[in-house]
Formats: C-alpha cells, structure tokens, sequence
C-alpha cells in the first residue's frame, strides 16, 4: 500500500501505543545531531514502532506477553495438524484486522529520511510491511513478511491474501456455523492472530500449496525457528565495513 503523506497519517486502525513521556527538546536536539553527523546510518525498529498504525506489541504493560499470550513455535507448527489448525483459524480473523494496518508518521519519517539521502537503510524485527508500504527501499525483513506465505516442501511463494480468499472458500459454511465470517476481532494478537476458543478453531480445513500438495506456512520466523542466513548477512552487512581506526 503506497499513498500520499496526508494519506499515510490518516491511520485506518486506533493506535495501540502505550503512554510514554513525550521527547524532550534536549533529546531531539542530541537525535538531529546524531543523524546529521553519521556517516552510515541505519535504523534497527521493532514492535513498538507500529503501535499507533493499531498493531499491538509484544512487552508493554498491554502487550500480547503482558495479556498471557503465548506465541506459536516453529516445532509446534511444523509437528502438529491441530496446532496449524488453530494458527490457522486465528489467522483469518486476524488477517481481517490486521491487514488494514497503515503506516504512521515514524514509517513516513524513517522513508524521508532515506528519500534525502540520511538514512542508508532499515532493519526490522517487524513482520507488517509497513515500512516498504511508506516508501522505504531499502528494509531487511528480519523476521520475514506475515503478508506472504511458503510452501515448506517446494517453497513457493504465494500472497496471505489469496490464502485468505482459499480458506473462506474450503470453509464457507464452517464459517458461518461458528460466526466468525467477518467477524472483528475479540482481542488481537501481535503475531496477527486473535484468540478464539478451542471449539471454535475445531474443524478448520486448511489448504495446501496448490503446486505440490505440500504445508503452508506463513513467511515469518516463529519462535523457535532460524533466521535464513541471507537475511542474517545481510543485515550484518546492512552498516557496512567498520570505520578506520
């Protein structure tokens, strides 16, 4: 999603950031000198940088881990047909939600600032897109992307939101049994799922990679999961070499 800067501002979901003491003029003083005076500079962003675009965090005191949520693993996905059911199931819900997420004032920043030549680049921890979305170029997805989806046998890559269109139509009545077609969210996850109860994730179909058959996964590194080692170099590298002494 690209849009102009007043569009980018007009955030389509309430924010979730939580209070914090604003900056003082000291400190934005010290920041305009630091980005001024780098040679290389890059930004390293995480969760907390898409709370006002209404993606919650994981650590604040109303961040997912704070609520007693306990994110999937890599083993449990990959091991288990009932745990990629109820990822699956809390997915299309969330993926409602989720997916209108916009880019905030920081996206919009972060993106001017490579546009004139300050900053070199991004690396996030986030998985939203929200960054490219703004207008940045140049953004590692260290943890990947929860907008696409891989095949694990074949690795073919697909778009989340053809899944969705897949999932509706393998479980349309399913669906409406349990009310969750367009159904809000209860409560969002910052994995992008939204809690539901075991009943209600029972008897989902999930589909398979059109081309081969083979398990779907989102194209995000769970808890538990590895980095591909690419992404690790090339977000080591995103700094460049180290200065002379």
């Amino acid at each position: 999603w690209r849009g102009s800067e007043a569009e980018l501002m007009a955030v389509a979901l309430p924010s979730l950031a939580p209070s914090a003491a604003a900056v003082s003029e000291g400190q934005l003083s010290a920041l305009v000198r630091m980005v001024g005076s780098a040679r290389r500079l890059i930004a390293i962003t995480g969760a907390g940088v898409s709370t006002h675009s209404g993606i919650p965090d994981y650590r604040s005191p109303n961040g997912s881990y704070s609520r007693g949520h306990r994110p999937i693993q890599h083993s449990e996905f990959v091991c288990s047909q009932e745990a990629r059911v109820r990822y699956w199931a809390r997915s299309f819900v969330g993926w409602e939600y989720f997916s209108q997420a916009r880019p905030n004032a920081v996206h919009a920043s972060l993106a001017s600032l490579e546009r004139i030549g300050l900053l070199h680049g991004i690396v996030t921890q986030n998985v939203d897109g929200l960054h490219q979305a703004a207008g940045s170029s140049n953004c590692i997805d260290l943890h990947g992307r929860i907008d696409q989806v891989e095949c694990l046998d074949c690795g073919a890559r697909t778009e989340r939101a053809d899944l969705q269109e897949r999932i509706r139509d393998l479980n349309l009545s399913w669906l409406q049994e349990r009310g969750l077609l367009n159904a809000p969210p209860v409560e969002m996850r910052a994995d992008g799922d939204s809690e539901l109860t075991a009943e209600q994730v029972s008897g989902l179909r999930v589909p398979s990679c059109v081309g081969c058959g083979g398990m779907l996964k989102p194209r995000v590194t769970f808890f538990g999961g590895s980095v591909p080692k690419p992404t690790v170099e090339a977000a080591s590298a995103a700094g460049g070499p180290p200065a002379a002494p």
